[in-house]
């Protein structure tokens, strides 16, 4: 069955952060708070520990339905992604077609289903970060490029704007003159900072186990813009890399702004304040968080932007 598309996110590293840096798990779960999917009525979101389920409410019943829903579902890992880019923070993600059931008992909220029990079997195997698309969701990506990982997943490319700086520049860096007056690549800064952190992750971090998940991570971006990586590991990730000075610069500062936004926002909350000690004497964690529109950017002039809609392959 096809009927429903889950995207299953696991976040990496979540016990150490909850043993060594809860304020950190305040953040994911603030961040989380943010995630588009909340926005979208088609699709539904379930966070519990270091897990996130995002799935279509409505069963597909056509290939239009689960082109739209693929499309999406890849989008909010995409949106995710982005709002993690400096954070120190990286998940793994699955997308899998299959049966999902979730509803509600008067004390009891039940979620389970064949697309559930693949997407946990399978992600624990990966030995990688990003998100990896099933063979079945893959033949309804129109939006995302994807590399071969096994007979049953696919990786996802979710840094789309080194895309397409790559199809403007074919290969050739640094961009010739011209070459980037219309900014095809506005999101670049981020792109770079993120091949930049799992460059370095992957050399220095202390776990062997840990540095292979950036390896493998490092090595798909790798065989596909084997130029582009080349020119910034020369550069020290230098965005003059890949364009003229200062081709960027605004772009950069707005990725600066981001990161510190996207720092910050965990602080205040119920569970930042409890870890803090700054929460009166008696006080408990609500059981219940603050309603919906708490989760909109669409009012909030200070949200940083999101990537911009999908081109088409």
């Amino acid at each position: 069955m096809t009927d429903r598309i889950l995207l299953y996110i696991d976040i990496l590293g979540f016990s150490e952060m909850t043993r060594k840096d809860p304020r950190k798990v305040a953040r994911v779960y603030a961040i989380l708070n943010r995630l588009n999917s909340h926005q979208h009525d088609s699709f539904k979101t379930i966070v519990f520990s270091d897990t996130v389920l995002v799935y279509n409410v409505k069963p597909a019943d056509s290939d239009a339905d689960r082109e739209y829903y693929v499309w999406y579902l890849t989008e909010f890992a995409e949106h995710l992604h982005h709002m993690l880019t400096g954070q120190d923070i990286y998940f793994r993600a699955i997308l899998v077609a299959g049966d999902f059931f979730h509803y509600r008992l008067d004390n009891v909220e039940c979620f389970f289903g064949g697309a559930l029990i693949d997407a946990y079997s399978s992600e624990k195997d990966i030995p990688s970060l990003g998100l990896f698309m099933d063979t079945t969701c893959a033949r309804y990506n129109q939006f995302f490029r994807l590399a071969p990982f096994s007979d049953k997943f696919s990786f996802v490319y979710l840094n789309r704007h080194l895309e397409y700086l790559n199809q403007r520049c074919k290969g050739e860096y640094p961009a010739h003159v011209g070459t980037l007056d219309d900014n095809p690549a506005f999101f670049l800064p981020w792109q770079v900072r993120f091949l930049h952190d799992i460059h370095n992750q992957m050399r220095n971090h202390p776990s062997p186990h840990v540095r292979t998940k950036f390896l493998t991570a490092w090595d798909f971006h790798y065989k596909r813009y084997p130029e582009m990586l080349q020119a910034l590991v020369q550069q020290g990730f230098s965005l003059n890399a890949l364009g003229y000075e200062g081709a960027w610069d605004e772009e950069k500062n707005a990725m600066e702004k981001d990161i510190k936004f996207f720092k910050r926002i965990g602080s205040g909350t119920d569970l930042s304040m409890t870890i803090s000690g700054k929460k009166s004497e008696g006080s408990t964690l609500p059981v219940t968080q603050s309603d919906k529109n708490a989760s909109s950017s669409g009012n909030d002039s200070s949200f940083p932007q999101r990537p911009a809609p999908s081109r088409k392959l």
